[in-house]
């Protein structure tokens, strides 16, 4: 549980400060960008800040865009699921209130078996029946205190956060990584909550392993992997070994957003941009590690476009 509040908090912190640092550089940039635009202005410090301008703006937008239609989605297949709505049983209703979660649980008509938590403001749990059926009442009560974690500290609204973090500071790829691990620790606390709450790990490990053969049928959009009773191999190691996950960043994440914020801070802060510190691409300089980055970062936004339109 800790380790996912201080990896948000580090989320939270490096969001801010790369965003203030980008939109410094932003305003420093502006200006030989309109110039060169406008007046035509060929001299290298202008050519890079037109390329650094462009990049992050197609990245930018690329992303956010990305995220929106996401959230589109998720939020489109939620009023589906909602229209096939049942009435709440006695055998789980009953469960619920004892879990303090009375008035917050539906229960939706699937064969496939899952459960989610979702909505912003006032969180809500769903379980669809076919994961009714195969769990028995330690395995649902187990399953009802996973989702009641991320109902507690409100997940659904921050994965969204963390998401648009991703989305927005592409050319500072560790954010994410942060929120992939992020995202997994969430689950990992939440299973410990409930483990705790249940005295031991049997109930839910058992729940897990009961919708492992489906699991990779459900396709639930933004509310995976918050909320959803996903069989990972991380939190099948945390319940059965007690394994924690180290977070382990990529070195060329770590080269390029290092690159970036550190390209961005020259450019951003240096007195009127000299042209001895923009150099050309290709060549080492802060400029051509901004470059280098918000090249990578635009071909990974591509990539993950292509790949969820394809699916």
């Amino acid at each position: 549980m800790r380790t996912a509040d201080r990896t948000f908090g580090l989320l939270v912190v490096l969001a801010v400060g790369s965003s203030a640092l980008l939109i410094a550089l932003l305003a420093a940039l502006l200006p030989r960008g309109f110039a060169f635009v406008t007046g035509g202005v060929a001299d290298t410090a202008s050519v890079v800040a037109v390329l650094v301008l462009v990049l992050a703006t197609f990245g930018v937008t690329l992303g956010l865009a990305s995220l929106f239609r996401q959230l589109l989605a998720t939020l489109s297949l939620i009023r589906m699921l909602l229209s096939r709505r049942v009435t709440l049983s006695r055998r789980v209703g009953d469960i619920a209130a004892s879990l303090d979660l009375a008035g917050r649980v539906d229960i939706v008509r699937d064969v496939r078996p899952f459960s989610f938590c979702y909505w912003f403001r006032r969180p809500r749990i769903c379980l669809s029946t076919g994961l009714i059926k195969r769990l028995n009442d330690a395995e649902l009560r187990a399953v009802l205190l996973h989702e009641r974690y991320h109902l507690r500290q409100r997940d659904p609204l921050r994965l969204v956060v963390a998401r648009y973090f991703a989305a927005g500071l592409y050319v500072v790829p560790v954010v994410e990584e942060l929120v992939e691990y992020y995202s997994v620790q969430k689950e990992v606390a939440a299973d410990q909550d409930a483990v705790r709450a249940m005295g031991g790990v049997r109930e839910l490990a058992s729940a897990l392993f009961k919708v492992l053969p489906q699991a990779d049928d459900v396709d639930l959009g933004l509310l995976v992997p918050v909320g959803s009773l996903s069989a990972t191999e991380a939190r099948i190691e945390q319940l059965v070994d007690g394994h924690a996950m180290p977070l382990v960043l990529s070195p060329a994440s770590i080269a390029l957003s290092g690159g970036a914020l550190a390209g961005a801070a020259v450019l951003a802060f240096a007195d009127g941009l000299h042209p001895a510190l923009l150099t050309v691409p290709g060549l080492v300089g802060p400029a051509s590690l901004l470059l280098a980055a918000a090249a990578s970062g635009a071909a990974h936004q591509v990539r993950l476009v292509v790949v969820r339109n394809s699916r």
